[in-house]
């Protein structure tokens, strides 16, 4: 039986980061470090099925991990993208209210906006509120009363952004092993033993980094089940009319109040010149359902014809769907990511929940894992690490 000193469960963003951090620290030994993932290929399911946008935090609430490592991943993941030259929008992002807004609820979108804005002086998140006449400066199409600018989210090709970092954690000496869905973990007194459909293999430090299916393995770790995932699916339509698809060239998202699941349906330009529209928030039983009971193109028309009266539905083309591995709260707020040492020795770190803005906190959640106190001192960090500033959530 092959041994580690860590395994990461999940080839996602967030594992392919996690091991790409963990190769590059030094450490008082090298690290043997493996990767496993069930999928034939690095980032096949949430990671690649998303809008790519890099986020700032805004949305989330201030004192959040969600907030915390978005801001910070965000700058990272940017940082990143020049130097590895992966491709990426500088866009901005616009919330904004429309018009029409001024007959149905004008106070309720108002207040979300404000809402937002203090979010962004909390978060110290630059952002200026713009006028009209300043919006159709900026996007001449785009009907909208008022709004606020963030300018420095960015859009990223996600796919190459996983695959970079995989390709980091590789040459740092991590080892990814796909094909190998994990059936079974029995916990050891120094390790734990890991059964895939294909070997078994043990290792000193276990994480779990398994998306939307990371409630299950960290049910396989210990017998209670602790966390529950929700699935919601997010569906995308594309505009493929040759003379609309150019109208809008940045982020816009509506103003939505602060109970709402996910950011509101918006424009979301691509890297590649694409334009979509998406992602709506269907809750599905399925963590594999990308396609059934497709929601109509006329309730994406009906959530952004408003902002841009040109768009007619026969300008959309069904796109893409993802699932985000969502967890409910029962006092009805949003969640926030879990981060865990559920065990400390051996370590047991679940990561769970990593829903939007996952893709933006990546980096981040990388440096907040590798952090965590019972990892460290497992493995007696030598010096040199990168500066960082995470307050750890270690439980």
């Amino acid at each position: 039986m092959q041994s580690y000193d860590v395994c990461i469960i999940g080839a996602g963003v967030v594992g392919c980061a996690i091991a790409r951090e963990l190769a590059q620290r030094r450490w008082d030994q090298s690290l043997r470090i493996v990767v496993l993932e069930a999928h034939e290929r690095a980032g096949e399911e949430t990671s690649a099925r998303n809008s790519g946008v890099l986020h700032s935090g805004i949305h989330e609430h201030p004192g959040s991990l969600k907030s915390r490592l978005a801001r910070e991943g965000s700058v990272l993941a940017v940082e990143y993208a020049v130097r590895r030259r992966i491709p990426l929008l500088r866009t901005g992002m616009v919330i904004a209210i429309a018009w029409d807004d001024l007959r149905q609820g004008l106070w309720r979108d108002l207040s979300s906006l404000w809402r937002l804005r203090l979010n962004a002086w909390k978060a110290q998140i630059p952002v200026r509120i713009v006028s009209p006449s300043g919006l159709r400066t900026m996007e001449p199409h785009l009907r909208a009363l008022c709004g606020i600018v963030i300018p420095t989210v960015a859009v990223i090709d996600s796919g190459a952004f996983v695959h970079a970092l995989k390709a980091d954690a590789e040459s740092g000496g991590a080892r990814f092993l796909f094909h190998n869905r994990v059936t079974a973990i029995e916990p050891r007194t120094d390790s734990y033993v890991v059964t895939t459909e294909r070997q078994r293999l043990r290792a000193a430090c276990l994480i779990n980094a398994a998306g939307l299916h990371a409630d299950e393995v960290a049910a396989l770790a210990a017998p209670a089940r602790k966390y529950v995932i929700s699935p919601l699916r997010g569906e995308y339509y594309e505009v493929v009319t040759e003379s609309k698809k150019h109208l809008i060239r940045r982020l816009v998202y509506p103003a939505l109040p602060p109970q709402s699941v996910g950011k509101g349906i918006h424009f979301s330009p691509r890297p590649n010149g694409q334009l979509f529209l998406g992602p709506n928030s269907v809750p599905v039983d399925s963590k594999t359902d990308y396609t059934s009971r497709k929601t109509p193109p006329g309730t994406f028309m009906q959530a952004l014809q408003k902002f841009l009266p040109a768009l007619e539905e026969r300008d959309l083309l069904w796109a893409y769907s993802g699932i985000r591995p969502h967890v409910k709260v029962s006092n009805g707020e949003k969640s926030d990511f879990i981060i865990a040492a559920d065990c400390e020795d051996p370590p047991l770190i679940n990561v769970v929940g990593i829903e939007s803005p996952g893709l933006s906190a990546a980096l981040g959640i990388a440096g907040h894992v590798v952090e965590t106190p019972c990892l460290r001192r497992r493995f007696h960090m030598s010096g040199g690490a990168p500066s960082r500033s995470h307050a750890v959530l270690d439980r």
